[in-house]
């Protein structure tokens, strides 16, 4: 049996999520803008960011043990 890959499909854009599994990531304008492995540290990337016209999603990808869940 074939593992699910892990995607978000934001407007028509479906991005892929599998190489960030175990990671909280951030994304704003369609695509993601940080990756990090606590949502602390992501946090802290996130402001540091200057050209974000928008605040960014954040989720946590599970790991490859966890899945597949709904």
């Amino acid at each position: 049996m074939k593992k699910p890959k892990i995607s978000i499909k934001e407007k028509s854009k479906t991005i892929p999520l599998d190489k960030y599994s175990g990671e909280w990531v951030a994304f704003a304008n369609g695509k993601v803008v940080a990756h990090r492995s606590t949502l602390k540290r992501l946090m802290e990337k996130v402001n540091k960011l200057k050209r974000l016209n928008r605040k960014p999603s954040v989720l946590l990808v599970p790991k490859k043990s966890e899945r597949p869940y709904v």
